[in-house]
């Protein structure tokens, strides 16, 4: 990889590491402070709005990363496309804040707190004005990274002197909102240094032409959400509240491990468009080649450190009240395998090369296999059913889309290269099943487990010349040698 990806990823890697930690700090102390249905009513919410976020949004997010990656050298296209996206997502979010009032009006499980509601709904209007897609376009994730530090840590004192019982519900929800997106007005702020406004011709300004393209992926979206988020609305629905926040705690602890394999993607999104775009098609495949076993080098070990340390962070984590949380988070563990493959495939790679209906198609299958689960599976196993619905959804998934766009970029499983992969991780499955029956399911498993794990993995990784680990050594050793 070259050097601007490699520090591209180092500095998303930041971004998204803080971004989980976050959570990970914050949802203990708020777990243990609002309990499972407090916590619940607030994702319940969020889930809601959220999906009317995809509505407004109409893919628009990810498709605008792809078109600024692609005219980012010309810089008046560059300002026209970017103020056109901006119009177009504003006009749409009002479309939303019409939604967002007809359900205060008519849903009752939403009138149980008004006011929570559309705190949570203002994410629809930091979203439109944010831009965050313009500085991926342009790779400036240097500026992300560190205003969303800053963001965070403010965030996470003021939890911490706002959120002291139940009844700040409230300020959970503010902090929340504020970490998410409340940076968003920094962002639109900051576009003058990029964007012109002085010799921008305005009748010449045409937003609704972005409409159609970014039409498909909210179509890919739509689906992915559907059994992303519908079984947290499913749970709300069928069963309640306390299902709800036992859910969103093996989601959040199984997410926020699988950011850090999806931690390349984002970076990697607008470069395979730039290169694509200038016909570098020897270059893309290289770099295509070198971020699936990238995720497969990630994503395995991880898979199967969440499975055997599941208790031990929960209880960590989360408190002894989220103990039915252990095992739907077992249950999903796999979605880090299956939704890493699948990312990287669909969402940067075939997406890149104009084949975002193969990924379209794959998901319309999950999302039917998702559904139909959902309805089997939760009204007698609760979040259970809803964590193995998503994990089977996810498999095929990525088994589909691996099959058609096997044409467009066949994926080799069995390279050496991969190969290392697989045998270090049987080799961290036999020496964690050795530490559980020696040490017991505790916070020293946990401990000893992680760390024999990782040397274990970096010692077979190393016998076998694993690229990755050379191309780390040798960055390590001309830093020392400056």
């Amino acid at each position: 990889m070259s050097t601007s990806i490699k520090k591209n990823f180092a500095l998303n890697f930041i971004n998204i590491l803080s971004g989980l930690l976050f959570p990970l700090v914050t949802f203990p102390y708020a777990s243990r402070i609002l309990m499972p249905d407090g916590i619940g009513l607030v994702q319940f919410f969020q889930t809601i709005v959220g999906y009317i976020s995809l509505c407004t949004a109409l893919g628009i997010p990810i498709y605008a990363i792809r078109e600024i990656a692609r005219v980012r050298d010309d810089q008046a296209e560059c300002n026209k496309m970017t103020i056109e996206i901006l119009l177009l997502h504003s006009g749409l979010t009002f479309i939303g804040y019409v939604i967002v009032a007809v359900l205060i009006a008519t849903v009752s499980k939403i009138q149980i707190d008004i006011p929570l509601f559309l705190l949570l709904s203002t994410n629809l209007f930091f979203s439109a004005i944010g831009a965050l897609w313009f500085y991926q376009g342009i790779e400036d994730f240097k500026y992300i990274t560190i205003r969303a530090l800053v963001v965070r840590i403010l965030s996470l004192i003021a939890l911490f002197v706002f959120v002291k019982e139940k009844s700040d519900l409230f300020y959970y929800a503010v902090i929340s909102v504020t970490a998410e997106v409340g940076s968003n007005l920094f962002n639109f702020y900051r576009l003058r240094k990029f964007i012109s406004f002085r010799n921008l011709r305005w009748k010449e300004l045409n937003p609704m032409r972005h409409l159609r393209p970014a039409l498909k992926i909210f179509a890919l979206n739509m689906i992915i959400s559907i059994y992303v988020n519908l079984d947290t609305v499913m749970l709300g629905f069928i069963r309640n509240e306390a299902s709800v926040g036992y859910y969103d705690a093996s989601v959040r602890i199984t997410k926020a491990i699988l950011g850090v394999v999806q931690s390349l993607g984002t970076v990697l999104l607008p470069r395979f468009a730039n290169l694509i775009s200038n016909n570098q098609m020897k270059e893309f495949k290289a770099l295509a080649d070198k971020s699936i076993s990238f995720v497969i080098c990630s994503s395995l070990p991880l898979m199967v450190g969440l499975i055997f340390m599941a208790s031990p962070l929960m209880y960590l984590f989360c408190g002894p009240l989220f103990a039915p949380s252990i095992r739907a988070m077992q249950i999903m563990a796999p979605i880090i395998l299956f939704i890493s493959i699948s990312g990287m495939l669909g969402m940067r790679i075939l997406y890149a090369l104009g084949k975002e209906k193969l990924v379209i198609y794959s998901t319309i299958f999950g999302a039917i296999i998702n559904i139909s689960l959902n309805f089997f599976l939760i009204p007698d196993y609760g979040h259970y059913g809803a964590g193995l619905s998503t994990s089977i959804a996810e498999f095929w998934v990525t088994a589909v889309m691996i099959v058609l766009g096997w044409k467009y970029f066949p994926i080799n499983f069995f390279s050496k290269q991969n190969i290392t992969y697989y045998l270090a991780t049987v080799a961290i499955i036999l020496l964690l099943l050795f530490l559980l029956i020696l040490l017991g399911n505790g916070n020293l498993f946990l401990v000893v487990g992680v760390l024999s794990s990782v040397i274990l993995y970096l010692s077979i990784l190393y016998w076998r010349q694993d690229a990755f680990l050379l191309q780390i050594k040798t960055i390590l050793i001309n830093k020392i040698r400056r």
